[in-house]
């Protein structure tokens, strides 16, 4: 068959394939079932390197457009029919008419709050935490240095609530080129880290919500939001597929918190069908979704995955994400992509928590993005954080053998399913913390199960702030401990 395809050069081909492929599939013009042509024949027809071809296929496999059939090809993947007219091909959010009325400047500025240490062993697995000696210091310094000897007069001045127009810009630009997110600056909110950014939205909507809903196991700031909330809580359990969509309540007007990229904190990844349902039962229900990408910036096996915000374009997704896993906690900067009708209201709300960030850390982040230091960053950390994934799961194999393990394709941690011989989760945290080392039950990994009847058979291992020797040595005597007569 022939595909015709726009490309041009304004942005990478590999991307401008992939996004054409994908809308044909959306729109209906690519049946399910369809052979896509060979790589080589496409790649000779446009005049580009086979290797695009297969990249382009390789990532449509991943997020479950297309599906490989062994030596026969790529085939279009069936996709309901419903879900095809919820997504579509939007390039930007349906409702981008003009902005609310914004209520008047002296409204908006008037002073917050500001927010804000654990006896931890030394070979420690917790969860989130960024190589000590990862943060980009050289560089940071010398933005910082360039920015007090420049633009030092406003940092007695109060900046919009909303965060820097100059950051929220940069922000708006990476995610558009790296989750597939389409949104203005208009559209973002900057905030103390993901947990702001949650308290924010969930306030934001308690007005437009009846009931909450949210993915169990959990991560606990989320569980914390929720129970503080006087609404009734509906917990959705998560399987190796992710959120399981068939159990979402049939009650309208609800407000969910998920993590589908990298469900925290069993790791898995949200398939693109049950992308596609959360989606249609926000629109059926007049529900909005809470999507956290609290560590998306680091995927190590396959290409990176659009972000449920970048199907949903702007309709009912509120996208939260962190610098705090990429660059440094102690920034204690995030952010939260609205909808674009909600935004004059966040603005507000956000002016009246805290009345912004500090001035000098958005805008050294600013520069830091806007000059390309930080997706350098990214490379460098991907490269450690891959090696010390790689290095824990060979330890763990070759002490335990066939290791039952999920969530290490991405992020900063993996979960181990013990076998049924092994001791409880808890009691190998109990003991290993009695011989230095620090590992997690489910329960003590900054998770929370709202059913409370998951068997005690789950270890979370954040592996990212131990080097690769670090973790041989935990790994060893964690089998010492493990594998007794």
């Amino acid at each position: 068959m022939e595909l015709i395809l726009n490309v041009d050069s304004t942005k990478p081909l590999q991307q401008q394939f992939f996004d054409e492929i994908r809308g044909m599939i959306l729109d209906g013009r690519l049946a399910a079932g369809l052979a896509l042509p060979p790589t080589r024949n496409l790649a000779q027809r446009y005049g580009v390197s086979r290797n695009t071809v297969t990249l382009t296929y390789d990532r449509l496999a991943a997020e479950g457009y297309v599906e490989s059939r062994s030596t026969k090809g790529f085939f279009v993947a069936e996709i309901p029919p419903d879900d095809l007219l919820l997504i579509g091909n939007r390039t930007a959010p349906p409702d981008n008419g003009p902005l609310p009325e914004e209520p008047p400047e002296a409204v908006l500025c008037f002073a917050g709050e500001p927010g804000g240490g654990s006896d931890r062993p030394e070979l420690d697995f917790w969860v989130g935490r960024s190589a000590s000696t990862s943060f980009p210091l050289s560089v940071w310094r010398r933005i910082i240095s360039r920015l007090l000897d420049h633009e030092s007069q406003y940092l007695t001045d109060y900046s919009d609530p909303a965060g820097l127009p100059e950051l929220r810009s940069a922000i708006a630009d990476y995610l558009g080129r790296s989750r597939g997110v389409v949104a203005s600056p208009d559209q973002i909110i900057v905030t103390c880290g993901g947990q702001e950014a949650l308290n924010l939205v969930t306030e934001l909507m308690r007005p437009q919500s009846e009931s909450l809903c949210i993915e169990t196991p959990c991560y606990v700031g989320a569980s914390m939001v929720f129970t503080a909330e006087d609404m009734p809580i509906t917990p959705v359990p998560v399987d190796r597929d992710g959120l399981n969509t068939n159990l979402l309540p049939d009650s309208k007007r609800n407000l969910i918190y998920v993590t589908p990229s990298h469900q925290f904190p069993t790791g898995e990844t949200l398939s693109l069908n049950r992308r596609l349902s959360l989606l249609r039962w926000a629109e059926e229900t007049d529900s909005y979704i809470i999507e956290d990408d609290y560590d998306s910036d680091f995927r190590y096996d396959g290409p990176p995955l659009m972000a449920l915000a970048g199907l949903d374009q702007g309709r009912r997704v509120f996208y939260i994400g962190t610098y705090s896993k990429s660059v440094g906690a102690g920034l204690r900067v995030g952010f939260v992509v609205v909808p674009r009708r909600y935004w004059s209201d966040a603005r507000l709300l956000k002016a009246r928590m805290s009345n912004g960030q500090s001035w000098l850390e958005q805008r050294a982040l600013s520069e830091f993005l806007r000059e390309g230091h930080f997706e350098r960053h990214l490379r460098k950390q991907t490269k450690v954080y891959r090696a010390r994934r790689d290095r824990l799961v060979a330890e763990l194999k070759s002490h335990f053998g066939d290791v039952d393990l999920s969530g290490q394709e991405a992020g900063l941690h993996l979960v181990w399913h013990l076998p049924p011989d092994f001791p409880s989760a808890s009691e190998i945290q109990r003991r290993a913390r009695e011989n230095g080392v620090g590992v997690y039950a489910l329960s003590s990994g900054a998770a929370f199960d709202f059913d409370n009847t998951a068997p005690d058979r789950t270890l979370v291992l954040g592996y990212s702030s131990l080097d690769e020797d670090q973790i041989a040595h935990a790994v060893k005597i964690i089998a010492d401990i493990v594998l007794v007569d």
